[in-house]
């Protein structure tokens, strides 16, 4: 859809910049009438344009959407009507887009749109599940307080994220640095040696002849030369356009996120995991109100595993049939028996929501001591590996020259 770069002023002679989605020019100066907004300046921003444009202005991070949530929590605690905490907002974002989405956003609510029909119009920013609890939020009367806990849920979720990811950065770093240096060997050390090799009389052991072929014909003559170079950038860029559409289907990720789970250690990792975020999300949906059917469907959206989701979906359809959420969930092959007992036990007591949030306290540190245990096992593994691999490269290098020196130490004592 076109996008449209406009100046407006409302009755009070305020002026309004930012851009909109429109079919038309003519439907871009209507949505800012009914806006109660006098155009001043509409033109239509081409798709080049807009590109530099958002790549200059940065991408939205969810941080952004955190502290503005937060921001948002404050202001609307202090009784201070929607549209105006959205005004004060749009002065203290620091990133050019989500500024000016936040004026879009605004002028949406000027014009009578619900905040949380506003949000629903920028999904890759505002999720599903946060649009469903801001929701619940306005129908209930307490948008403030779900506000403040739709931040802390964010703010947990993030920091269960992070966790797992820093948790990733060492091995990464491992692993490219020993590919760095593999590497650098076979392309620029190899063939010093080959050179010093040339005039060797004698003949070379086999895994030194291995690793000069690999330098000088696989590396040397096709992987680095072009225009085989050119033909392998694009073959590998073929090959991951095709493992991304292969895996955008949905029974190959539901094959694939199944065999992930059956992997010993990782595994079950992985669940600890995709339970931690199961009982943050529908612990925060139902203690905010959102009736349980919808909770299951924005829940199965976020755990990232389809065989789960799946799962999960399915407990929804018997609930919705009248079984209890319990019970439903006994039967799926993939919650703990820890998750089905609480929630046989929150169900009994009514207080649901605060027993998926112990659930979650305890599943975010099952995964941190996981995540520890996981590190520690892998790190002594890769450095082994990458060692062992750097090692047989130097011995294969430096064979013949012990072979040579064995040889001529026979030869001394013969003599």
């Amino acid at each position: 859809m076109p996008i449209f770069q406009y100046v407006a002023v409302d009755t009070d002679g305020k002026e309004y910049k930012g851009v909109m989605e429109a079919e038309s020019k003519e439907s871009a100066a209507a949505k800012l009438q009914h806006q109660r907004l006098m155009v001043t300046s509409l033109k239509r921003k081409w798709a080049i344009a807009e590109w530099f444009r958002r790549a200059s202005a940065g991408q939205i991070k969810q941080a952004d959407v955190l502290l503005f949530s937060r921001q948002l929590a404050t202001l609307v605690r202090a009784r201070i009507p929607i549209e105006q905490c959205l005004e004060v907002l749009v002065g203290q974002i620091q990133n050019v887009e989500f500024q000016n989405i936040i004026k879009q956003i605004r002028s949406d609510v000027i014009s009578g749109t619900p905040l949380s029909a506003a949000l629903a119009k920028y999904p890759k920013i505002f999720s599903p599940l946060y649009v469903g609890m801001l929701r619940a939020g306005e129908a209930s009367g307490k948008l403030p307080e779900i506000l403040v806990r739709t931040a802390r849920y964010m703010e947990r979720t993030s920091r269960l994220l992070n966790r797992v990811k820093a948790a990733m950065i060492y091995p990464s770093l491992v692993i490219c640095v020993g590919i760095g240096v593999v590497i650098f060997i076979i392309v620029y050390v190899i063939p010093q040696f080959e050179q010093m090799y040339s005039t060797f009389k004698g003949e070379l052991p086999t895994i030194t002849k291995i690793m000069i072929y690999i330098s000088r014909r696989i590396l040397g003559e096709y992987v680095f030369k072009f225009p085989y170079f050119v033909i392998e950038i694009v073959a590998l860029i073929f090959i991951i356009l095709a493992v991304r559409t292969f895996l955008k289907t949905e029974k190959s990720r539901y094959k694939i996120d199944e065999f992930i789970l059956k992997i010993p250690s990782l595994g079950v990792y992985l669940q600890k995991v995709i339970f931690a975020k199961f009982s943050q999300t529908l612990g925060i949906l139902v203690s905010n109100g959102v009736p349980i059917l919808e909770s299951l469907d924005l829940v199965s959206k976020v755990v990232g595993n389809k065989p789960i989701e799946s799962s999960i979906l399915e407990a929804r359809e018997k609930i919705k049939e009248g079984e209890k959420i319990a019970e439903t969930l006994r039967k799926g092959k993939f919650f703990p028996p820890l998750v089905v007992q609480m929630v046989n036990v929150g169900e009994q007591t009514g207080k649901l929501g605060e027993v998926l949030e112990q659930i979650a306290d305890f599943y975010e540190e099952e995964v941190e001591i996981s995540t520890q245990t996981l590190v520690s096992m892998i790190e002594p593994l890769l450095i082994l590996g990458l060692a062992g691999i750097v090692a047989v490269i130097v011995v294969s290098l430096y064979l013949p020259i012990f072979r040579m020196y064995a040889q001529m130490s026979s030869k001394k004592q013969i003599y």
